[in-house]
């Protein structure tokens, strides 16, 4: 019976204390990249907000099959849903099976003629659960690397355009 007591009072110790320390986590998580192009706004804006260009770029695109309809894409265990558009962003909601959404924002900034800043972001709003707080600490070294690569595309991909 102690042996019981023991490994209960354990486990309710254990969880107070993963239950604290993920609690110093913020339940906001935000990754972003961005990359300098030498392309017009239209280009840029062609590439990234309308979606069926993101198979020229998008690697992921490249290797599934995307399905859409209406303003939504599905792709393997993901939904992209176009939410607003502007003449320098356009946002998404994106949403992955087992995850919390994340809100997508890109942004295309001028910083001279000729060559902009493009501005990647994923925003997630985590609750207070542990495990979720725990796995927003993949988001920077998994959709980072992967937000570097796919930039790269992009930036190639406009190279091209203009070269033609």
């Amino acid at each position: 019976m102690r042996l019981i007591k023991l490994v209960i009072i354990s486990l309710i110790v254990l969880s107070a204390i993963i239950t604290a320390i993920s609690s110093l986590f913020p339940s906001t998580v935000m990754v972003s990249r961005a990359v300098e192009v030498s392309a017009n706004a239209t280009q840029i804006e062609h590439f990234v907000s309308d979606l069926n260009q993101w198979q020229n770029w998008m690697s992921d695109w490249k290797q599934n099959k995307a399905t859409w309809k209406d303003s939504t894409v599905y792709i393997g265990t993901q939904t992209i849903k176009l939410v607003a558009k502007n003449d320098t962003s356009v946002t998404y909601d994106w949403v992955a099976t087992g995850q919390r959404p994340y809100i997508v924002r890109f942004e295309w900034i001028p910083l001279q003629k000729g060559i902009y800043v493009i501005h990647w972001s994923f925003e997630q709003h985590v609750k207070w659960y542990p495990w979720e707080k725990f796995q927003t600490l993949l988001n920077e070294k998994v959709l980072g690397y992967k937000m570097e690569m796919e930039l790269a595309n992009l930036r190639e991909l406009l190279l091209q355009e203009n070269n033609k």
